[in-house]
């Protein structure tokens, strides 16, 4: 994960699976119970990830929304997305420390919120002082649940471009089977390396590429969007450091790093590892965004370039 433009840490599975039981615990607490809506508003981050666990392992269900791109900017961001949360019956959302003072606010819109978090205040809430709001699950290890097939694991939201965002209700059983479509269709491993700066609460970031890697035990390199959107070299040089070999992205990344990047800036690049790429969550336009090879140097494929193909299936 990177944190910046420099700085890295690693998620293990053990890491993902304590601080999500963390988080789980402190949604019981907060009276989260099996089957209730909680939102997440958190930039690319190990809190998301840990915070999408853990309302899993709680039995509720996650409602991804993005975040705002700057934290001044949250209270109009909130205030947008209002719809969404009443929508989904949220009853809880988890959101930057900026959030909070507009919790008041944003309840006389939605009817069913009940409180905006903080991932610190969950943790917090898990501590074993801490008396939990109810009993509809003891808040230990042993009372966060397994999840059944035809559980739904999360809301998927559409981008509201043609009309008001729509909820897509999206199960265990039909995440698994379009994570294992996808894996055979790259003929993916733990031999794979994914690198990615997409959303993780966009369908191709969160399923594609983290669940993806997690099922298929690959490691993942991810950074937030606005990263690879400041300088887009940063993604083609993360392919580089990390020998990614798996790599997707929508149709506009491409026509960035073709037409914004500097051939100064590419020097002693090496992408020769990439062995897949793939177009999709947009438009496709060969017009708009060329071929990836015409805009490097050569030598950055190596003898094996990379195969740029459209996406080969919806991820909903």
């Amino acid at each position: 994960m990177y944190q910046n433009a420099t700085d890295i840490d690693i998620i293990s599975y053990r890491t993902l699976q304590t601080r999500a039981q963390e988080i789980a615990r402190g949604l019981i607490h907060a009276g989260i119970a099996p089957g209730d809506t909680v939102a997440i508003m958190l930039p690319t981050s190990n809190d998301y990830f840990y915070s999408f666990f853990g309302i899993l392992y709680a039995r509720a269900i996650p409602v991804p929304i993005y975040p705002p791109a700057r934290p001044s900017q949250i209270e109009d961001h909130l205030m947008r997305h209002a719809k969404i949360l009443q929508n989904a019956g949220v009853k809880l959302m988890i959101t930057l420390p900026e959030g909070k003072p507009l919790s008041r606010l944003l309840r006389l819109q939605v009817d069913s919120l009940h409180a905006i978090v903080t991932v610190e205040a969950l943790r917090h809430q898990a501590a074993p002082t801490s008396p939990p709001a109810h009993t509809h699950q003891q808040a230990d290890t042993a009372g966060i649940g397994t999840p059944h097939a035809d559980d739904i694991a999360f809301l998927q939201y559409t981008s509201g471009s043609t009309g008001v965002p729509k909820g897509v209700m999206l199960t265990h059983a039909n995440l698994l089977a379009n994570i294992r479509a996808m894996g055979k269709a790259v003929n993916a491993s733990s031999k794979d390396v994914f690198v990615s700066w997409l959303p993780v609460y966009h369908d191709m970031g969160l399923i594609g590429a983290w669940l993806g890697s997690l099922y298929h035990a690959m490691p993942l390199v991810i950074m937030s969007p606005l990263l690879f959107l400041s300088k887009p070299e940063r993604w083609l040089w993360a392919i580089h450091h990390h020998k990614g070999t798996l790599s997707p992205a929508p149709n506009f990344a491409y026509e960035l790093c073709v037409n914004k990047v500097e051939e100064s800036a590419l020097e002693g690049l090496d992408l020769s590892q990439w062995r897949l790429s793939w177009n999709g969550a947009e438009p496709i336009s060969h017009e708009r965004s060329p071929p990836l090879q015409s805009g490097l140097p050569v030598t950055a494929f190596g003898r094996k370039p990379c195969r740029q193909c459209t996406d080969w299936l919806s991820h909903r």
